[in-house]
């Protein structure tokens, strides 16, 4: 009989902690790591963990720890090290920033951000709870390596409506194509595409009707972001509906090909302006440039024979 109490009672006690393991543990961490295996110096890297708990009901307080022997100075917490989860929050992001220096050794460097937690106001946490502290950990693993990594990952496309080309006198201004890349860096050094080329088609996709590449020089992602980014490309084409296959380079690697739909409108339907001077083509070009050459030199030489009789 006493050994059955025994054994009763331990079970008791065994429930008592899985309950009220369940009740305090409503706070975690995703994702729990700030790993990245390819920082060279001068890198900044970001990575965003998002605090979550189950239970808002109060002011919760967050202090953080960096714990990464000899690179502590390297870690910057968007939030500072000590801030509040308001009541009602469920799900907070704090961003760790790693700004390695330009003299960091080329080596892994491992360590830990500990999170502690615990009730702002030290009322309870929940009904019939007591206020305990809560914390989790994020694990970090970084590498410094002495090479540079050029390349990023095609997130989405886009392409907007444009105006059709326009003559003005002897010259044409072609059409602007605006392609619309969202990129992802995945390289540790600033990086774009090289180039853009578009294979226009009729709409049935059948008759190739034009070839076109990117003129303008393509802004770049710093490592490890992800942004929008444009690439202009000139078309003659008049207005209508067609098929445009596109390819995205990086170097001469292409890194993404695919196809999408291109409406051109009539000349002044679209907001969006078109080509200007740099838009000509080079005959085009020429017949400005060229004219103005010759006029400068005339002028030059006009005004350089007035200063010789002169004297």
């Amino acid at each position: 009989m006493r050994t059955k109490q025994i054994v009763v009672a331990i079970i008791g006690i065994f429930f008592f902690f899985i309950g009220a393991e369940s009740v305090f543990a409503g706070f975690g961490i995703t994702p729990p790591y700030v790993k990245n295996a390819s920082l060279t110096r001068n890198s900044v890297y970001e990575q965003t963990i998002f605090l979550v708990r189950s239970d808002p009901v109060n002011d919760l307080r967050v202090e953080v720890f960096v714990d990464t022997p000899g690179i502590e100075d390297w870690f910057v917490i968007d939030k500072g090290t000590e801030f509040l989860m308001r009541r009602g929050e469920v799900k907070v992001p704090m961003t760790v920033q790693v700004q390695v220096p330009e003299d960091a050794e080329f080596e892994n460097y491992t360590g830990a951000i500990r999170i502690r937690t615990s009730n702002a106001d030290n009322t309870p946490t929940g009904s019939g709870a007591v206020s305990i502290a809560l914390g989790a950990q994020i694990d970090v693993d970084i590498s410094i390596i002495d090479k540079e990594i050029r390349d990023f990952r095609v997130r989405k496309i886009a392409i907007s409506d444009l105006n059709a080309g326009r003559k003005l006198g002897w010259l044409y201004f072609p059409g602007k194509i605006r392609f619309g890349i969202t990129l992802e860096n995945t390289g540790n050094v600033d990086v774009a595409p090289s180039k853009v080329t578009f294979d226009i088609y009729d709409v049935q996709g059948r008759e190739l009707l034009e070839q076109t590449e990117s003129t303008n020089r393509i802004e770049k992602v710093r490592p490890f972001d992800t942004k929008q980014v444009v690439a202009e490309l000139p078309t003659a084409l008049p207005p209508g509906n067609y098929i445009g296959r596109y390819s995205i380079f990086n170097g001469d690697d292409e890194k993404q090909a695919g196809e999408v739909n291109i409406a051109i409108k009539e000349y002044g339907t679209v907001a969006a302006s078109g080509y200007g001077f740099f838009g000509l083509s080079l005959f085009h070009k020429a017949t400005i440039v060229l004219p103005l050459i010759v006029l400068f030199i005339v002028v030059f030489y006009a005004t350089r024979s007035r200063k010789g009789k002169r004297t």
